[in-house]
């Protein structure tokens, strides 16, 4: 299904700073004189070589030396020379993997130079194949990856190696795309360390078409706790037209991991959307042998789930996971299931709160949960622009409009605007305010 996505969205404000002076930057990172950077390194002194993000207030840590490099060869050899807590700059240009870039220093920022990640781009040999198997391997605690564009790969653009003590982990900024397996992966050994502590935010997670095969995720992290997931896109997170498109959800986290959070982030045409936990009973992978839950704690917040396709499956599932609250999501999906959130297993309690789905909420399998203010049965014609991923209120979502119940007076919406306006929160990720759908920006990581 071919469709032009746009959205009023996730992290306009935040592309306008890193992308200010780079007009037409779809374009540039494909015009054949950037394929190969003149090779050489600079060590420069530290500077503040990045604008903060105004969207989200992240800014780049840069406590040591600052290297720009130009050229796979200088890469590499600057990730070999880095002491801990260096910053390497990548200049402009594409960057052809011959292998993986293994990132081994504790504390090393890697970005790209200009802030706009569509002019830094390391590519692979392809999703199959296999000459490159990831893209970008972290094996060492408190590394942050941003501004620049990773995939085409057999296996993940990003892995996150707990079982390397590879925790404390950032991306920012980032698109990863097109990969024979999850996008990024934050993996772990039996009896090792885990990969706790991460931050993805301002990325997009995308597939041109589709993955080759149903094994892949946007996002698939196991036994970690303490990551924040927020402020990003993801399209098409789904397999192969041949196989109805299956796939795992865009975003996952399971093997007891715990105290995830999920928020502000668009799904856009994937088989599935959010899951905390997959399955009841011990995983082989689980934190420290964990029998009794998938996933402990959590939040999914302000997200928004779209797919209008026959093949579409569930937007927001909690599975064999104890004390998660799910509030504020907007969930339209129109496959073949009558549900758009479901609570699965009997160790699933939690709470269920202010969310705006066009299908059910579901307890299934013995699950468990509070529900309040929830809203189900969502007319196209509630939102701006739903073909266009736009899910924004219109005038006729009455039976969205102050129907939410109030839960944290301080609470703000997915555009991060006040819910304080009427008399109650609007249920689902937007509040309505009647603008006009052009006073609210477009946005999302493109």
């Amino acid at each position: 299904m071919t469709r032009q996505i746009t959205t009023r969205a996730i992290a306009a404000a935040c592309l306008v700073a890193w992308l200010a002076g780079s007009a037409g930057m779809e374009a540039q990172p494909r015009q054949r004189q950037r394929r190969h950077p003149p090779t050489s390194a600079t060590a420069v002194r530290p500077r503040a070589a990045a604008t903060v993000c105004p969207r989200c207030g992240w800014a780049p840590r840069q406590a040591g030396s600052v290297r720009i490099v130009r050229g796979l060869a200088a890469l590499r050899k600057a990730m070999r020379e880095a002491d801990p807590g260096a910053t390497i700059l990548l200049a402009d240009g594409e960057y052809q993997l011959d292998r993986t870039i293994r990132i081994d220093v504790p504390g090393l920022v890697l970005r790209g130079a200009s802030g706009n990640r569509d002019r830094v781009i390391l590519r692979g040999a392809g999703m199959t194949g296999g000459r490159v198997g990831v893209g970008i391997a972290v094996n060492a605690r408190d590394v942050t990856i941003a501004d620049l564009t990773v995939g085409w790969v057999s296996h993940h653009g990003i892995q996150v190696r707990g079982e390397r003590g590879a925790g404390g982990f950032v991306v920012h900024n980032v698109r990863i795309v097109d990969t024979g397996e999850q996008l990024l992966k934050g993996s772990v050994a039996a009896n090792g360390e885990h990969a706790d502590n991460g931050l993805v935010a301002c990325s997009l997670f995308e597939y041109t078409d589709a993955a080759p095969s149903d094994y892949t995720n946007g996002i698939d992290v196991l036994a970690a706790r303490g990551w924040t997931v927020r402020d990003s896109r993801f399209e098409r997170i789904r397999g192969p037209e041949s196989r109805g498109r299956e796939a795992g959800p865009a975003i996952l986290f399971w093997a007891a991991s715990g105290g995830t959070v999920v928020e502000r982030n668009l799904i856009v045409d994937s088989y599935r959307g959010i899951a905390l936990g997959v399955r009841a009973g011990r995983s082989k992978r689980a934190r420290g042998q964990e029998t009794a839950f998938d996933h402990d704690g959590g939040l999914i917040r302000n997200n928004v789930v779209v797919n209008l396709s026959r093949w579409a499956n569930e937007g927001i599932e909690v599975n064999s996971a104890r004390d998660v609250t799910v509030e504020h999501n907007t969930v339209v999906v129109e496959g073949s299931l009558d549900w758009s959130i479901s609570v699965r297993f009997p160790e699933t309690r939690g709470t269920v709160a202010n969310n705006l789905t066009s299908r059910e909420i579901k307890f299934r399998n013995g699950g468990a949960a509070v529900m309040k203010g929830n809203v189900t049965g969502a007319r196209r014609d509630w939102f701006v622009d739903p073909a266009a991923a736009d899910l924004h209120l219109t005038g006729r979502a009455a039976g969205a409009i102050d129907a939410g119940v109030p839960v944290d007076a301080r609470m703000t919406d997915f555009d991060r605007r006040s819910r304080s306006v009427g008399r109650a929160p609007d249920a689902g990720a937007f509040e309505y305010a009647g603008a006009a759908p052009a006073a609210r920006g477009s946005g999302g990581p493109r």
